[in-house]
């Protein structure tokens, strides 16, 4: 304790130099909560999107149609899940499911008057996907309505982008080309209920919605595609598969658990991309940091070399000395990383207010706001950092005061 009281009033000698040091420990503090703020915003807020967005925690599917790994874009276009009605019922009994949603996907031809696109169609139970917290972003028209559509009731939602490549709005009607289960081609006229965005704008040209009583009529069939599974909390998932996992093993025919970052490749490729931002940016931090305060510790003990070998001669171990220079450096680490959180979180609620709109990433449809998360545990992990990075700054003038000769550094001038 005595140490580190004679290493504080030796950070007051010099004052200047002192708040400079003191800057620049804040200011990388600062420069490190927010770059964690933005990519942790960034992660929560793509993990959300991709969940809500319709994709779910869990997925059950048959093995044989991921046996290859492949995205649920590239599965088999008719559906083999047979007899799902009961495990769906066990399913959405389990602790933590909100609901289990039925999901037939295929690809057809959408074609309005002489004009036509080929499509990839998802229909789904509107009722369950609100239970389970889904987004349906409308750009016109309504949603579609929780009970089945009656023969000839039929409706769908379109992707913006295919809406106006085939001139189609809402009221209009349209007529859907799938192949059903025994490889015959079918029609099916379905009214325009509403306009929908994905956020991307490629799959906006491709995506239409619609229910799964629709889908089930055009390819003849009750067999679904998949099992989509809405959790009451994302954290849940691994326990969720777990037990999920353990229910259905030996059934057969076979059926695979996906979680929603194998779902979501892309998702992996963002994180990987951000985290490489931040460690870059982070080690310039540090270098920063580092040769700073290390030039400012240097400083001091060129200044105070006759000092030091007073010390030293009247009996002060060169241990003793050395440590009182760390410690000066880590007063330097704990009081700037400090400093710097309480400005740090001045700037995140000062960032968060503003509202600021991010232009739209690129092949999005819409901009972003631009917001900064943070958690009571990244304050913490600064000032962990930031007496680090002072440890190893006070390497070289710790070495340097250690291996001073008392009779050098009593006739230094």
């Amino acid at each position: 304790m005595k140490f580190a009281v004679i290493a504080l009033r030796n950070l007051a000698r010099n004052r200047r130099r002192t708040l400079l040091s003191l800057l620049i420990v804040a200011a990388g503090t600062i420069g490190t909560l927010l770059t964690a703020g933005f990519i942790r915003f960034s992660f929560e807020g793509l993990r959300e999107a991709i969940i809500h967005g319709g994709i779910g925690q869990l997925e059950v599917v048959p093995r044989s149609d991921v046996a290859g790994g492949e995205s649920s874009a590239e599965r088999p276009g008719i559906p083999g899940m047979q007899d799902w009605q009961e495990l769906r019922n066990g399913i959405e009994a389990m602790p933590h499911v909100l609901a289990a949603g039925a999901i037939v996907q295929f690809t057809g031809m959408l074609s309005k008057g002489e004009r036509s696109a080929a499509v990839i169609a998802v229909a789904n139970e509107p009722g369950r996907e609100r239970r389970m917290r889904f987004e349906v972003k409308l750009r016109g028209g309504t949603g579609l309505p929780d009970a089945p559509p009656s023969d000839g009731e039929d409706a769908i939602l379109l992707g913006t982008v295919l809406a106006r490549s085939l001139g189609a709005e809402a009221g209009d009607l349209l007529t859907l080309l799938g192949i059903t289960t025994d490889g015959t081609l079918n029609a099916l006229d379905l009214r325009v209920a509403g306009l929908i965005t994905t956020g991307l704008q490629d799959l906006d040209s491709r995506i239409v919605k619609m229910h799964l009583a629709s889908a089930q009529r055009l390819l003849g069939t009750q067999n679904i595609t998949s099992l989509v599974i809405g959790l009451d909390d994302t954290a849940r998932t691994p326990e969720v598969q777990a037990e999920l996992d353990r229910r259905l093993r030996g059934r057969e025919p076979s059926l695979a658990i996906v979680d929603w970052k194998t779902r979501a490749p892309f998702y992996g490729q963002v994180e990987s991309l951000y985290l490489g931002i931040f460690w870059f940016l982070g080690s310039v931090i540090f270098v920063l940091v580092c040769l700073s305060t290390s030039n400012t510790l240097m400083m001091s003990v060129m200044e105070r070399v006759r000092e030091i070998g007073t010390l030293l001669a009247i009996g002060t171990s060169r241990a003793q000395v050395a440590a009182i220079i760390l410690l000066e450096a880590l007063w330097l680490g704990l009081l700037g990383a400090l400093a710097g959180d309480l400005l740090g979180i001045a700037l995140v609620a000062a960032i968060n207010g503003l509202g600021i709109q991010m232009p739209p990433p690129p092949g999005a449809t819409g901009g972003i706001e631009l917001r900064l998360a943070t958690a009571p545990g990244d304050f913490a992990a600064t000032v962990a950092l930031m007496l680090v990075i002072l440890g190893i700054a006070a390497a070289v003038p710790v070495g340097m005061s250690v291996r001073l000769r008392i009779a050098d550094a009593l006739r230094h001038v």
